[in-house]
């Protein structure tokens, strides 16, 4: 008799955010036009995700993992918990993990008064377990303690690895050496026993994208670049992650030729708000991964409000912002920066060199860059009269909205992707000419145009709608059979202006070398004495 597909919700970084923080005033303003996320609609909003969930007679379980609360907050916990139980009364199976955002080691952060931020208390890690026992803990046929993980069965012949990565206990994200044996033992164990393995963890092990993998990194999962292959040859081939808030697919192979998925989902609260179903079918070795957009809440749709919108218009502001603070107030873009995985201290040693670039891109428009790449694009003004006006930073900021909604809406024929790509073959020209080999100093891509293309373009997996293959497991010693992606044939001709343009920049620097040396010399002193102490 043939076992019928299971069908999984998948919800991460629900970031719950209680009221009782505080949910007006300036303080919460200046806190919630940094994030990306609705916090004080976080509720609202969960509550529809949820009822979806519920009205859904196909899927009985959800699975979260992680950040499940906003910093922390006792209260948020409280209240999340309670709309937990209530999908538990209505015959729902929900198993959870937590993440970094659901304590703090000091038991507080902040809350917002009027104007006035305050302090409000929070879990710490060691209350976390306790907590949020009834949801996976008490269903376990095995659990590490100490990393707060656990191992259920979902139904015959499929077992739930939830593997909370919130420390390796060597300051970063990830599993501790003992934990790792842990997982590889009980891997081996469901190997053993014929169990087809689905992980969740918090931290995504694949970069969705180049650039994050540049300058996220240190979001990712502590070792992943070793964890990744491991998990790959114990026969671990799906992972659920999270925390990037990004929606996105990706897939690597071992050496030994063991493939392993990263199905990353993004969060309900903020673009492009999402939930995620899986559908494990063991007998035709295919797991579909669909998406749902999180349903408007009662008091969006009576007003005619489209949930997406608000989701782009909080995202887009404040990828808006941060362009303008770029180019005007590197405090304000320090502060700024978090909200995509930037530490204040890079802003702060390197904001005097981007504040001149980001200057021109807040008046530089689309139709003055299409002129300088026409050799590269075959692009005549008639092909991009749609967006000729169209600034250079509203492109950036659509760059960034495909990032997150892990969307392609550009693929290689449209003028948007020719013209991103033509002027990046500029780049790369002038970069090759200076013999600067990009891979060794950036330890991702070979050059510019493939650092950006995945932002226009995802050539690979479908972030929304995949059928993922179950690949047979392979033994150490046998050969696997080569995880392969189809390329589409290139639609942007390589750039030869690099050595007329180094011609060019070295007659300008040579004519005003005296001028250029003091206005770096001053604009790095002033720098360094202006951010003196937030460089330290």
């Amino acid at each position: 008799m043939k076992n019928k597909p299971l069908k999984i919700t998948v919800l991460t970084d629900t970031h719950y955010y209680s009221l009782r923080s505080g949910s007006s005033g300036k303080a919460y303003e200046t806190a919630s036009a940094k994030s990306q996320k609705l916090l004080a609609e976080s509720g609202e909003v969960l509550s529809s995700a949820f009822e979806q969930f519920a009205s859904d007679k196909e899927s009985e379980i959800l699975l979260i993992s992680g950040d499940v609360t906003n910093n922390g907050e006792l209260t948020a916990h409280e209240e999340f918990i309670g709309m937990l139980r209530a999908l538990k009364e209505k015959g729902k199976k929900v198993f959870v993990i937590t993440a970094t955002h659901d304590f703090r080691k000091n038991g507080e952060t902040d809350a917002y008064d009027g104007d006035i931020t305050v302090k409000t208390p929070t879990a710490t890690r060691d209350m976390l377990w306790d907590m949020y026992k009834e949801f996976g803990p008490d269903q376990a046929i095995s659990v590490h303690r100490q990393s707060m993980s656990y191992i259920v069965q979902l139904c015959e012949g499929i077992r739930l690895f939830a593997l909370n990565d919130d420390s390796n206990l060597s300051g970063k994200s990830g599993f501790s050496d003992e934990c790792f044996e842990w997982i590889s033992a009980q891997a081996e164990k469901a190997r053993s026993e014929g169990q087809f393995v689905i992980a969740m963890t918090h931290h995504p092990l694949i970069a969705p994208c180049p650039i994050y993998e540049i300058i996220g990194k240190c979001d990712m999962l502590g070792d992943y670049d070793k964890r990744l292959p491991a998990l790959a040859d114990l026969g671990i081939q799906f992972v659920l992650t999270g925390h990037t808030h990004i929606h996105n697919i990706s897939a690597s192979q071992s050496e030994r030729g063991n493939v392993i998925y990263d199905i990353c989902t993004g969060t309900p609260i903020g673009y492009p708000g999402v939930i995620r179903q899986l559908y494990i079918d063991k007998e035709n070795n295919i797991v579909k991964a669909s998406t749902d957009y999180v349903n408007e809440p009662d008091n969006f749709a009576s007003e005619g409000i489209k949930l997406k919108d608000v989701f782009e218009n909080q995202l887009i502001g404040t990828i808006r912002g941060m362009i303008e603070a770029a180019g005007k107030d590197i405090d304000k873009l320090a502060q700024m920066a978090t909200a995509i995985s930037i530490k204040p201290k890079v802003i702060y040693k390197f904001g005097w060199i981007i504040k001149p670039v980001f200057k021109l891109l807040n008046s530089l428009k689309v139709g003055t860059v299409a002129k300088w790449i026409r050799k590269e694009t075959g692009l005549t003004p008639a092909d991009y009269s749609d967006i000729q006006d169209k600034k250079v930073i509203d492109i950036i900021t659509e760059l960034v909205l495909n990032l997150y909604g892990g969307e392609s809406k550009y693929p290689p024929e449209t003028p948007t992707y020719k013209v991103t790509i033509g002027f990046l073959n500029i780049i790369d020209s002038i970069l090759e000419t200076l013999h600067i080999d990009l891979k060794k100093i950036l330890k991702v891509v070979p050059d510019a145009a493939s650092l950006v293309e995945p932002l226009l373009y995802n050539g690979k997996i479908d972030s929304y709608e995949a059928e993922l293959r179950i690949f047979p497991y392979v033994e150490e010693g046998v050969s696997g059979e080569k995880l392969v992606f189809e390329k589409k044939a290139p639609t942007v001709r390589k750039s030869r202006k690099g050595p007329f343009i180094i011609i060019a920049a070295i007659l300008l620097l040579l004519a005003f070398l005296p001028l250029w040396i003091l206005i770096i010399l001053i604009a790095f002193l002033h720098n360094r004495i202006k951010f003196a102490d937030k460089l330290k």
